[in-house]
């Protein structure tokens, strides 16, 4: 596995870290993994200009609809038909 060295962490902020770790029990170490860990799940600006323009594309596959969401809510709510 490989391993970083952080350094120049302000007191202050090691000072909490070392509270939430005690507050969780667990090591300083281990909080930090798993907020790097979860930063890493993040999606990159590329990442997400690509979801954008799928969504994108997704939504001009869609047929537009004349019917809107109140009407077609009150259908449900009601076991009606939508079709007009």
């Amino acid at each position: 596995m490989g391993q970083i060295l952080v350094r120049k962490i302000d007191d202050a902020l090691l000072e909490r870290l070392k509270l939430l770790a005690k507050d969780r029990n667990m090591p300083v170490e281990a909080l930090a993994r798993a907020a790097l860990e979860e930063a890493a799940q993040r999606r990159t600006s590329e990442e997400t200009r690509d979801w954008l323009e799928r969504m994108e594309r997704l939504r001009a596959m869609t047929p537009a609809s004349t019917v809107d969401s109140v009407t077609i809510l009150r259908a449900m709510r009601d076991n009606n038909d939508t079709d007009d």
